[in-house]
């Protein structure tokens, strides 16, 4: 798999391929994969896209094995920026070919990068491992057993344990601790951690050991941070909301207004509705970050689709991107909110 950081996308040339496609796992897995990668060679080679860019596209959704949902990949000149899987298909089938990379639908449906630690405590000891925001895990090693404490030395123990689980999310800059295990020394875990401003939450699983419950725990971690994501969204939504009441509040909306936070870095999140989106131009400049609306001049420029330039200015800002729902519906398609007032 080929991840690169999205924000790193900023530093490549176009033209860029931008591809979503369902490749959930059937029955004809293999033949469907095969004549889904034809047809995507000819759609991209019909669109004018160079042959290394057409071979570069095909060759990472050759290594990407079809299922369980859908994948994405990302492709420039220089070759594959982006390849990887995505626990939900896109609604329909995108080919782009365009001057600037297309990341709505990635931000969208792939799977949340937020950064957390695993502790399965028993009396036997605990197993700990940190992921952090580039889904790179850190730690990974069992802790000290615990059954030879007894008393006042199991609560030195897990105290321990505790500052381990500490030192490790630092290190990740991890915004959730999930803790399973033995419901005693997950409980006695959960109550000598430190939140600092993380959130705790227990896993169903109560073992450590086998293999079956590894697999419990995947999926119950894939739960949580999908969760995780969607509170996340909600708390950004209605703090939109309420800074656009305010007055000077927080929060600006309109492409205008939205586009001149970007260039002048002080968009701390950006809000995009894809739907409204769409049809829309800005121009761009040689930094990535220079938008603005199609009538307001700003030196040498280009005309670009708002729906790829906006994100790519956003992330090139070191702002997140979060894609809204119907709930949220920002003049034009787009609003942002701030750092500073």
């Amino acid at each position: 798999m080929v991840t690169s950081s999205l924000r790193e996308l900023a530093d490549h040339e176009g033209p860029f391929a931008s591809v979503y496609i369902d490749s959930a796992a059937t029955g004809d897995a293999a033949p469907r994969h095969r004549l889904q990668r034809r047809a995507i060679h000819g759609i991209l080679t019909e669109k004018g896209a160079p042959p290394p860019l057409v071979a570069a596209v095909d060759g990472a959704l050759a290594g990407l094995a079809p299922g369980p949902r859908g994948c994405a990949v990302i492709a420039a000149r220089d070759g594959v920026l982006l390849a990887e899987a995505l626990p939900t298909p896109p609604r329909r089938q995108i080919l782009r070919l365009s001057a600037l990379p297309y990341l709505i639908p990635l931000l969208g449906l792939r799977q949340p990068r937020t950064p957390y630690v695993i502790v399965l405590i028993d009396r036997d000891g605990a197993d700990l491992v940190a992921v952090n925001g580039r889904d790179e895990r850190i730690g990974d090693q069992p802790w000290r057993e615990l059954r030879q404490h007894t008393g006042e030395s199991v609560s030195h123990a897990i105290a321990a344990v505790a500052a381990e689980t500490t030192r490790l999310a630092d290190r990740a800059g991890a915004t959730l601790v999930l803790v399973g295990g033995a419901v005693a020394e997950r409980s006695a875990l959960a109550d000598a951690l430190v939140p600092r401003g993380r959130r705790i939450v227990a896993l169903e699983t109560t073992t450590r050991a086998s293999d079956s419950d590894r697999r419990t725990i995947d999926v119950d971690v894939r739960r949580i941070l999908r969760e995780e994501a969607e509170l996340r969204r909600r708390a950004v939504v209605d703090c939109f909301a309420q800074e656009l009441r305010r007055s000077p509040g927080l929060a600006v909306q309109g492409l205008a207004d939205t586009t001149a936070a970007l260039r002048a870095a002080d968009a701390d999140i950006l809000l995009v509705d894809p739907e409204r989106l769409t049809d829309q131009k800005v121009r761009v400049g040689a930094d990535p970050t220079q938008v603005a609306p199609q009538d307001i001049a700003l030196g040498h420029t280009w005309l670009r689709r708002a729906d790829e330039a906006l994100p790519l200015a956003a992330l090139a800002s070191r702002a997140d991107v979060i894609p809204t729902d119907r709930r949220c519906l920002p003049a034009d398609g787009v609003g942002a909110l701030l750092r500073h007032g």
